[in-house]
């Protein structure tokens, strides 16, 4: 079975992907990691173009990263890398598919109007995770259930108020897609653990 779980950055896809592995002891993948093998097949300039976040984003200044683009722009950046990454990521669903191998695959990379050809899979599970109010979003940043490394990296109040905006954009943008392409949703902003638990629920049963 391959288990793919897309959705927001902070919305609970590494959460959930770790306690599923541990849970079926099997392997798991982010495409974040996909990116770093497929970048150097990419000249700098066609890099930029095509992997326009990957040179917006610098986790050492993340701060001056949220001050300089909106939420508009940073979801837009993810779309396209996600699309210029699609070829190789399918290939690689494809060949685990082939390979009969259980694997989880997770990521902000896995848009539901790409994935949407695995969906008659019967060996293919899909799920989203993302969180929508910004409010939840922010009251989230300060909570121990939230430890995505890049947010602790953001110290000043204001940044964080806009990795909210952006986050709530992003889930905005997976509520609307899921809702069109019929993909299963779960809001994670309401008891956090509580949706970790029915989306390992789902994709085990």
């Amino acid at each position: 079975m391959i288990y793919l779980i897309g959705g927001s950055p902070s919305g609970g896809k590494s959460i959930l992907s770790r306690k599923l592995s541990k849970k079926l002891n099997i392997p798991c993948l982010s495409t974040d990691n996909i990116r770093q093998i497929i970048l150097p097949y990419f000249k700098s300039k066609e890099r930029d173009k095509k992997f326009p976040f990957e040179k917006m984003f610098d986790l050492a200044a993340i701060d001056k990263y949220f001050l300089k683009y909106n939420a508009r722009q940073i979801v837009n950046a993810d779309i396209v890398e996600s699309r210029t990454a699609w070829p190789g990521i399918k290939q690689l669903i494809t060949h685990l598919l082939d390979c009969k191998m259980d694997y989880i695959v997770e990521g902000v990379y896995l848009l539901p109007s790409l994935i949407k050809d695995f969906k008659s899979n019967r060996n293919v599970k899909i799920l989203f995770l993302a969180k929508l109010d910004e409010e939840k979003i922010y009251d989230g940043f300060h909570k121990s259930e939230n430890n995505d490394n890049w947010i602790k990296n953001i110290k000043d109040e204001k940044t964080i108020r806009l990795a909210t905006k952006s986050m709530s954009a992003y889930g905005v943008y997976f509520e609307r897609e899921t809702k069109k392409y019929n993909f299963k949703f779960i809001n994670t902003e309401y008891n956090f653990s509580r949706q970790i638990n029915t989306a390992v629920h789902f994709l085990t049963n």
